[in-house]
This record gives C-alpha cells, sequence and structure tokens, in this order.
C-alpha cells in the first residue's frame, strides 16, 4: 500500500512548523518536540528542540537487548516523558520569536491547559512517530500513542522510517546550528543574491552509511524519497558484531560496572583510553567555553582534513596489497585478523557490494578462547582461561577486532563511491558520504574511512557525522525526518500497522509484515 499525499496545499516553508515525535522501535524510549522555520529571504532552515528526553530500558543483566523488558520499560516511560513533553509545548507567541520577529511566520492552534497560571500552549501541526524497522510490539506501543494523540488533537499522523531518520541526522544539526547561529543569519538577510530555493546541508544527493547495532547499510540517498541500497551485511549488524567481541574481550570487572549494553562504546574506551580521554577532555572545554554550537556539532571534513586531525590520535596504515594486510595484521601473539571476504572465493568477495560481520566475530571469539601455535599463526584445540589473558592482549584483540570490521566498511564505501560515478543518472555524483547510526559514534572509525578514501584517490570526498548524543536513537531524528516529509506533501492513514522489516528502497510503498 503506497503512502499518501495531503489533500492540502503543501505547508508554506515561512511557517513555523511544530511536531511532537515519539521512538521505541528498540530499548530507547523517547520523546521530543521540533520546531522548523525557513527564512524568507535567505532561504535557511532553523530547528529548535523544545523538549528531546529518552529513557534506556535496563538490559544489563541480560548483556543485549531484551524485547519483554524493553517492552516493558516502554510500557512504564511513554506516558510520563509525553506528560513532560506537553508541558514544554512553546507558548503560541513563541513561533515569532524563533522567527525573530517574521510577520510571515505565524503560528499554529493552541492548546489551553486550563489551569490557572498557565500559558496557552500551541499544538503540535502534525505527530510523528517510528513506524519501522523495529521490534514490532515496541513499534506498535509507540504508534498507538501517537495516533491516540493525532486523534484527541484532530492532527495528521506521519510513520517515519527509522533509518531514513538516520540519513537525514546531519541535515537536522545543520538547521539545529543555523536557529544557534540567528543573529549572524539575520546580518546576512539582505543580501542580494538569496538562494531560489530552501537550503539545508547536506543537499542531496550524497552516499548513507548506516551502521547501528540492527542496521548495516551503504545508500545511495538521492533525494528525501528515493534511497537506493547499494550494500547491506548478509548475516549479522556491525554494531552487534562489536557488541559481542566486546563481551569476550572486555575484563569482567569492566562488564560488571557497565551501565548500559552499548558495549562497543566501552570496546572503544578500552582500546584507547588515551585517545577518548582526550576527545571527552575536549568536548567538556567546547562546552565549559559557552560554545553554544558544541551540543549539536556536526564534523564536516574532507577525508584528507581527517587524517590530519585523527593521525595523530591514532595508528593506522592503508595496506597496499594483501601480503601487506597479512603482515600488518600478524600481531606478536600469533592471531591474526583480516577484513571480511577478502580472501573468500580467491578474493573475488573483497569486489562485491556486500558486507558480512559473523566470521570476524567468530575469530575473535576463537582467538580469546584458544591458545595460538605462535610458529603456524593458527589456533590449537588447547583451551585458555580468560582470566589468564592479559589486558594488553585484550587491548589488541578489541583494537584489531575494530580495525578489521571498519575496513570492511570503508572498502565498501569506495566500491560504493565508484560505482555512483560510474552510473549513467542525474545523480551520479555523490560528493558527500553521510555517516549515521550508533556506530558513527566510533572515532578510529573516521580515520580509517579517511585513510582509506585518501588511498584510492576520495581525499577530497566531504565526510559528515552527527554528534555523539543524535547517533543513536532519538526522538528528534524522528521529529526532523516527519518534518521533511511533511513538507514534502505526505502523511499517513490513523490505520497504519508497524513494520518489522522495511527496507529504505520501498520507504514510499511498505509492505506490512506478514
Amino acid at each position: 500500500m503506497s503512502r499518501r499525499v495531503l489533500g492540502l496545499a503543501r505547508p508554506s516553508a515561512r511557517r513555523a512548523l511544530l511536531t511532537l515525535a515519539i521512538e521505541t522501535s528498540c530499548d530507547d524510549t523517547a520523546v521530543a518536540i521540533l520546531e522548523k522555520t525557513t527564512c524568507p529571504v535567505t532561504k535557511r532552515s532553523r530547528a529548535l528542540l523544545h523538549f528531546h528526553r529518552k529513557v534506556t530500558s535496563n538490559n544489563t543483566a541480560f548483556h543485549g537487548v531484551h524485547p519483554l523488558v524493553s517492552l516493558y520499560s516502554h510500557q512504564e516511560n511513554l506516558a510520563a516523558l509525553l506528560d513532560e513533553a506537553i508541558a514544554h509545548l512553546p507558548p503560541k507567541e513563541l513561533a515569532n520569536d524563533l522567527g525573530h520577529g517574521d510577520p510571515h511566520v505565524i503560528p499554529g492552534p493552541v492548546l489551553r491547559l486550563g489551569s490557572v497560571g498557565k500559558a496557552s500552549k500551541r499544538l503540535p501541526d502534525f505527530i510523528s512517530v517510528t513506524r519501522g524497522p523495529g521490534m514490532r510490539s515496541n513499534l506498535f506501543t509507540g504508534l498507538d500513542t501517537a495516533k491516540g494523540l493525532a486523534v484527541a488533537w484532530q492532527r495528521p499522523l506521519l510513520g517515519v522510517h527509522h533509518m531514513q531518520a538516520h540519513a537525514l541526522t546531519p541535515r537536522l544539526v545543520n538547521a539545529l546550528q543555523n536557529a544557534l547561529e540567528l543573529g549572524a543569519s539575520m546580518g546576512a538577510s539582505t543580501e542580494a543574491h538569496a538562494p531560489d530555493e530552501e537550503t539545508i546541508e547536506p543537499a542531496f544527493p550524497f552516499l548513507s552509511v548506516l551502521i547501528s547495532g540492527g542496521h548495516t547499510l551503504l545508500i545511495q540517498s538521492a533525494a528525501l524519497t528515493d534511497h537506493k541500497i547499494l550494500a547491506s551485511t548478509n548475516d549479522i549488524a556491525v554494531g552487534e558484531c562489536l557488541d559481542k567481541i566486546a563481551r569476550a574481550v572486555l575484563p569482567p570487572e569492566v562488564l560488571v560496572t557497565a551501565q548500559s549494553t552499548m558495549y562497543g562504546a566501552l570496546l572503544e574506551e578500552f582500546a584507547f583510553p588515551e585517545a577518548t580521554r582526550a576527545i571527552a577532555e575536549q568536548a567538556s572545554q567546547d562546552t565549559a567555553s559557552s560554545r553554544p554550537r558544541a551540543k549539536y556539532c556536526l564534523e564536516d571534513n574532507t577525508s584528507r582534513e581527517y587524517c590530519a586531525i585523527y593521525g595523530t590520535r591514532y595508528a593506522y596504515v592503508v595496506p597496499k596489497n594483501p601480503e601487506e594486510a597479512s603482515k600488518l595484521n600478524t600481531t606478536k601473539w600469533g592471531w591474526a585478523f583480516s577484513q571480511p571476504l577478502s580472501k573468500a572465493a580467491g578474493g573475488l568477495k573483497s569486489k562485491s557490494m556486500e558486507m558480512s560481520f559473523s566470521g570476524l566475530m567468530t575469530a575473535v571469539e576463537r582467538a580469546a578462547r584458544y591458545q595460538t601455535d605462535l610458529i603456524t599463526g593458527k589456533l590449537t584445540r588447547s583451551e585458555r582461561e580468560l582470566a589468564d589473558i592479559s589486558v594488553e592482549e585484550r587491548k589488541d584483540l578489541a583494537r584489531e577486532a575494530m580495525r578489521a570490521a571498519f575496513e570492511h566498511i570503508a572498502s565498501r564505501v569506495v566500491l560504493g563511491l565508484q560505482h555512483t560515478a560510474q552510473a549513467k543518472t542525474p545523480h551520479a555524483s555523490v560528493p558527500t558520504v553521510v555517516v549515521a547510526g550508533g556506530v558513527a559514534a566510533n572515532q578510529y572509525l573516521r580515520l580509517i574511512l579517511a585513510r582509506t578514501l585518501v588511498a584510492h584517490g576520495y581525499s577530497d570526498v566531504r565526510i559528515v557525522f552527527p554528534p555523539a548524543s543524535l547517533c543513536t536513537d532519538n526522538a528528534a531524528m524522528i521529529a526532523w525526518a516527519g518534518i521533511e516529509m511533511y513538507e514534502a506533501g505526505y502523511s499517513d492513514a490513523r490505520s497504519i500497522r508497524a513494520i518489522r522489516k522495511w527496507p529504505l528502497d520501498q520507504l514510499l510503498s511498505p509492505r506490512p509484515d506478514e
């Protein structure tokens, strides 16, 4: 069933557009209230988060996401988050504040709370909610709640594709930055050469690399509703791979004290303590130096620039050939991890548009479990006690596992850039690579991806990473994707159902699960 187009005229770009968004696809219960305006002269979009909060279910006892625990967490926390969010709906006068006094910016309908001393609130123009992909019962918790709000407030409903929201996150951050730079943008509003169309960065087309605990996708994003899947994993996602490797590699005392099941982040912190400490200190300094942009700041550089920035924090060399790779990857412990698919079928798989991470996960788990013959470099049948593995070797296991996984992803990005350059389409040129999803927060990934692109002649390709706070699942990205789709004229019927599996290339024609 295809998605319907609104029967109304396309919403005016000058109007302050407000949405309340709900995200419950996995273990995060998230709610956001986002407002967007566009300057009628400069065409710069500005966004303001009136509310943005999430509660993550406690799955530490299960060392991973437990479906029922996550579902119960949604049921227990969603209503409370909505109560809090509704209290943060902007007063009816705030539309003009965000529009900086622009008389063309008009507020939406008003919600009167009825209590003495409470100001009238603006109703959201529509409700955004994650429709899929994700855990079906969890999705329905958010979707059914969103339907209730849409009915109670008589507002349109828009079911958002979770992965499209990740891909559009840098555009959200760009709009948030524009709002923080409001004074400067108003000074530029008198320029004679204002753009004819609304400007949001990064502009389409771009290559999307969506990497998380549940997804690993390489996508050619030609337009808002035109996303072509170039490559995906044929087994487990890279995030799941790193989480399971972390459980096999991290010292027991680190796992016991973990505050969440985001073990991949713990793996990076354990492998590179000096680098992660320096990055944390820099982030703290940015926040303390009254830089309002620090919280929502895109990392947007060319491949060459990333090499200069991260080359001082991590040691990594791109191997010139398989022989050099084998030499570089062999550790003093005897074991070595190859890039996934690099040796399959005589090396033919190294050029295929597919990804695989289960083999790497198994290789790391076996290297941690069995002793290695230092002469042959092969694993023996002699098991070893995990407690006997030194911290130094554990760190090498973590570093080499991440290195192999990220080399694999980087190699597919190179193939994706080559594919788009060769394609005979109007969207053949892809000057920008957007990396989003939970694994995109990994700093070591930046250097490996950048150096791989430079080594293959893509020194000037622009790579964009959202801030770490918006890499993981959140409702702000759902709100933004909803706004972009709503402005393009889309909405959904109140009868829509959650979709557990929803390929991004079927964005406008979802097939409900059986």
